[in-house]
């Protein structure tokens, strides 16, 4: 069995290893993964499910962001061993649980949710404008802080 609970600091380099070895090595798309990622360790917007017996033992992630007007999902991850066992569903649950049973936008779309019909089961819905819109804001907000800091 296991347990959902907030990301915590430990948690960093799994969630970061992870996340950034499953993307496309594009040095591109990777820098703008690292921005994303970073904003959802920063807001603390990162679910983890872990052994019921060592909190510390990760199964598996899903990371979101409220940065739009709608919450987004931006990313999940389980364990290779350990998928179809619900994890994934019950952490997505976990964090969606007012949006359930409405359309919910993903910035992040792969073969993985093509193949569980995650549109279906879920009601997640891939929206390529989501992924531009939250780097825009996240570099104008960096912007806008450095900004501030120079005066």
């Amino acid at each position: 069995m296991y347990d959902l609970r907030d990301y915590r600091s430990l948690d960093e380099d799994f969630i970061y290893h992870s996340w950034l070895s499953s993307i496309d090595h594009n040095v591109g798309f990777r820098k703008v993964t690292r921005l994303i990622a970073d904003h959802c360790v920063k807001a603390g917007t990162i679910r983890v499910a872990c052994s019921e017996e060592d909190p510390d033992h990760i199964l598996g992630w899903l990371a979101y962001s409220d940065l739009l007007p709608e919450r987004v999902l931006v990313y999940f991850f389980t364990k290779k061993n350990l998928r179809n066992n619900g994890i994934a569903t019950n952490l997505f649950r976990d964090v969606f649980v007012p949006e359930l049973g409405k359309e919910i936008p993903s910035a992040y779309w792969s073969f993985w949710c093509q193949r569980y019909d995650l549109r279906k089961k879920w009601g997640v819905r891939f929206n390529s404008c989501v992924l531009p819109v939250m780097v825009e804001r996240l570099v104008r907000e960096e912007y806008e802080d450095g900004k501030e800091t120079a005066h």
